[in-house]
């Protein structure tokens, strides 16, 4: 059973038994209410009517008459002011019953004892049955009528009417209540029905993204919970389909690599299975074994740099940098560690290296060890680009770091390539200085990583300034960097 189904029928039944109690307690109060208007009423009329009798009765002198002619006349009397409705009794016994019902007098009496009324109150019993009528009994056991107190008397009142109206209340109520309660019932299932409609919608949409169909968004319809729901679905949907895609992303960038690395790697494997088959098969000079040998160390340690850049690339294209250890780290230390780590390359080179941090204390939060390996990948790119005798640049404000070289510099129309993995603007010249064209991917990757951005500007034989800009630095750049070099 569905949800809203399941909420409907527990409100409706929950109207339902609330509507029952409601009526019932209506009609209990009813009939109650009634039931003591009806006593006070009669008890009044008893106790008017008595006064009247005891009145008359002390002006006609009745007490001067015979006993039979005296009962006759209070008989008379009882009938004048209630009618057929009274019972006389006289020292217990019953001399007049004007009432088509019989009363026990000795049970009346056993009533007015158990009540702890006194005598001369008037006792007001039941309702009791009696055939098909309801009858309310006031017994006075001192009637008081001018007679002493020998003379008793019992009045009904048929109270069988409210019964009646108390009944009519009921059916009149449980009609209006049923009529009122289907109404509501039939807007209630409608209402759930509409309020629960996004959530059939939410489930139709991860149903969708089950099957792989991340574009759908579901249209946000209200402005209370279940619209913030369905906001968030359309955010989470957005989210996976963009993880999705940049998996994709990574999972084509990585088909790529995997096609260029093979393409790289069949040059120098060539190479080298040529002058290891030329050493084994052709006996050569001393200087010809020499140089093949040197190539042949030179192209395995260019795949070994190659291998080891391909695997750190792969590993951040995988993992989109969640293996990143954030926290904050200070510049100065971050560039005494890249002097020591780029001295051997520097002296091989003959190139200095220059650092300087122009705040006092600067400090970022980043990954250390992948920073460092993209400014050593930075450094390394300007070695080969700079001339024996040559100098490097690093500076770091609180707009980024950068790394400038004075070498022969990129021509403009490759510089939006140079970031792409094994691309190289001079291939022959490259490989001749050990590159693979990795470095600028690598370093791409990183500052991505880092929330970062790569600004390359370069002139050539000239020079080339890299700049690694984060926050929102990155979107001033290209108005504040206008002078280089």
């Amino acid at each position: 059973m569905k949800l809203f189904r399941k909420i409907y029928l527990q409100v409706f039944v929950g109207m339902l038994v609330l509507a029952v109690g409601l009526l019932a307690f209506s009609a209990w109060e009813v009939k109650r209410q009634g039931l003591e208007e009806a006593r006070r009423y009669g008890t009044e009329r008893v106790e008017r009517n008595v006064r009247e009798i005891r009145e008359k009765n002390a002006e006609e002198k009745i007490t001067v008459l015979e006993s039979h002619v005296r009962d006759i006349v209070i008989s008379s009397e009882l009938q004048e002011y209630f009618g057929s409705m009274a019972v006389l009794w006289k020292n217990g016994e019953e001399i007049r019953n004007l009432s088509p019902y019989f009363l026990d007098w000795n049970l009346l009496e056993e009533m007015q004892k158990k009540s702890r009324l006194p005598e001369t109150e008037i006792l007001v019993e039941g309702p009791f049955m009696a055939g098909n009528r309801r009858l309310l009994i006031f017994y006075k056991k001192e009637s008081g009528f001018g007679a002493g107190d020998e003379y008793s008397f019992a009045v009904f009142q048929d109270v069988t009417e409210l019964y009646e109206r108390t009944k009519k209340l009921i059916l009149y109520g449980a009609g209006a209540s049923g009529g009122l309660l289907l109404s509501i019932g039939f807007l209630l299932y409608r209402l759930l029905y509409r309020l629960f409609l996004p959530l059939e919608e939410l489930k139709s949409g991860a149903a969708d993204i089950a099957e792989g169909k991340y574009g759908g968004r579901i249209p946000v319809r209200r402005k209370d919970e279940i619209g913030d729901v369905t906001a968030s679905f359309n955010c989470m949907a957005q989210k996976v389909e963009h993880h999705v895609e940049a998996l994709r992303e990574a999972n084509e960038k990585q088909k790529q690599l995997l096609g260029s690395l093979a393409h790289e790697m069949k040059t120098p494997l060539t190479a080298i299975i040529g002058n290891a088959d030329l050493l084994l098969t052709v006996r050569l000079k001393k200087e010809q074994e020499e140089k093949a040998l040197s190539y042949i160390l030179n192209e395995s340690r260019r795949l070994s740099r190659l291998s080891e850049k391909m695997l750190e690339l792969t590993g951040l294209y995988e993992n989109g940098g969640m293996g990143a250890v954030m926290k904050e780290e200070g510049l100065n230390c971050l560039f005494q560690r890249l002097e020591a780590s780029a001295a051997f390359r520097l002296k091989e080179k003959g190139v200095s290296l220059e650092t300087t941090v122009r705040a006092e204390g600067l400090s970022e939060v980043m990954d250390a060890d992948l920073m460092e390996s993209l400014l050593l990948n930075l450094v390394d790119n300007a070695c080969k680009a700079s001339e024996p005798g040559g100098n490097i640049l690093v500076s770091a404000d609180e707009r980024g770091i950068y790394v400038q070289d004075f070498g022969r510099g990129i021509p403009e129309a490759e510089i939006g390539r140079v970031t792409e993995a094994f691309y190289m603007v001079d291939k022959a010249r490259g490989r001749s200085a050990g590159g693979c064209g990795l470095g600028l991917a690598l370093c791409s990757q990183i500052a991505r990583i880092h929330g970062a951005e790569l600004l390359i500007e370069s002139r050539e034989r000239e020079g080339t300034k890299v700049s690694v800009l984060w926050r929102e630095e990155r979107k001033e750049a290209g108005e504040q960097e206008k002078e280089f070099l």
